[in-house]
């Protein structure tokens, strides 16, 4: 069944200064800001009228089943001191958030008319897109670096995809932005220096995290969100799902998780724009010394907060919730310390009201 492009779509309107575009992909973000040397990325805009919920690009997308995924209230423990509730996204098809993502840029792509798309990814991105690739019949490029796991890159090869290697992250980037200006080919990842963010149609997908917890809370919503980010794809989709559904002034505050000093240096004062030193090893798909404006704005926007947690805390915590009956991923597992040292340095107290993000299933990094 084709893809069919919602009729309130627009256009596409920077997140910066707000100038408006035509439905198109602008892989680089707003062309204007990108000239100034400020790049920014676009978010969809519609046309009012909708049905009630969020709005999504594309009806009839490309879908395997994503999304649903179970809010768990029963987790004592998981932080010890306050009781949370996860949103477990390792219950999406490909076990991580990436597949809400995936399931709307493989529709844009096939309604635009490409034959495949191209992406950089540590893992759960490329896993994602190589399968909604072959359920929508497209081409699927993933360009890792030479340290991504053995198994991981077979699974994308078993699942379709065409995989090349690079000794450095930035490589992945300038490989991906061959695919800029080509008519058969969608880059759906960032490959800007500084970073935009990945599609803002593909982005549009995590806006339903929002509208789930909602549902599933009868209307109300928590206090927090606790998201763990890299370039803020994630935390800006979820800051749109709420805003559209709750108003700004609304939004639930949200909490930024990195694995060294990035959002966190920007709101002490920063250049968004900058480099930022530090490394990760257990935190792949959170990593990368550069960041991208929306993932400062979405927790600027909703009065957030941002965290730092470190490599041996988040491994140590990892093992700690396996035997507690939570299989989570080290970068999901990161957003539970977030919680914790900002319970510690008095952000939350003990009655805050709280949803962390469980981004990936654990068993996707066995």
């Amino acid at each position: 069944m084709p893809t069919v492009q919602n009729p309130r779509l627009t256009g596409l309107v920077c997140i910066r200064c707000g100038r408006r575009y035509e439905i198109a992909d602008h892989s680089t973000g707003c062309p204007a800001c990108l000239a100034e040397g400020t790049p920014a990325n676009l978010e969809c805009a519609y046309a009012p009228g909708g049905p009630g919920g969020v709005e999504q690009p594309y009806l009839r997308p490309v879908t395997l089943g994503e999304g649903g995924t179970p809010l768990l209230t029963d987790v004592t423990g998981a932080v010890p001191g306050l009781d949370v509730t996860l949103k477990w996204e390792g219950a999406n098809p490909t076990g991580s958030h990436k597949d809400r993502f995936s399931a709307v840029a493989v529709s844009r792509a096939v309604h635009a008319g490409y034959q495949g798309i191209a992406a950089a990814s540590s893992g759960n991105a490329g896993v994602s897109l190589a399968t909604y690739c072959g359920r929508a019949g497209l081409r699927c490029e993933i360009a890792v670096t030479d340290d991504t796991p053995g198994q991981v890159v077979d699974l994308m090869r078993d699942l379709g995809a065409e995989v090349v290697s690079f000794p450095h992250s930035e490589q992945r980037w300038e490989h991906i932005a061959g695919y800029r200006d080509s008519t058969t080919m969608l880059p759906v990842t960032n490959f800007v220096v500084p970073p935009v963010g990945s599609s803002p149609f593909g982005i549009e997908g995590y806006k339903l995290v929002a509208e789930e917890i909602l549902t599933d809370r009868s209307g109300a919503a928590p206090e927090w969100v606790v998201v763990p980010a890299s370039r803020g794809d994630l935390a800006w989709g979820v800051y749109l799902g709420f805003r559209e559904l709750l108003g700004a002034g609304a939004v639930p505050r949200i909490l930024l998780v990195e694995p060294f000093p990035r959002v966190v240096s920007v709101l002490a004062g920063a250049d968004p724009y900058a480099t930022f030193p530090g490394t990760t090893r257990a935190m792949p798909s959170l990593g990368g010394n550069q960041l991208a404006l929306q993932a400062v704005e979405a927790v600027r926007r909703s009065r957030g907060h941002a965290e730092a947690v470190d490599d041996e805390r988040v491994l140590a915590e990892t093992r700690r919730l396996w035997r507690a009956g939570l299989p989570l991923e080290p970068s999901s597992a990161a957003g539970l310390v977030a919680v914790s040292q900002a319970l510690a340095a008095g952000t939350m107290t003990a009655d805050s009201d709280v949803v962390v993000l469980a981004t990936a299933h654990g068993l996707k990094g066995m």
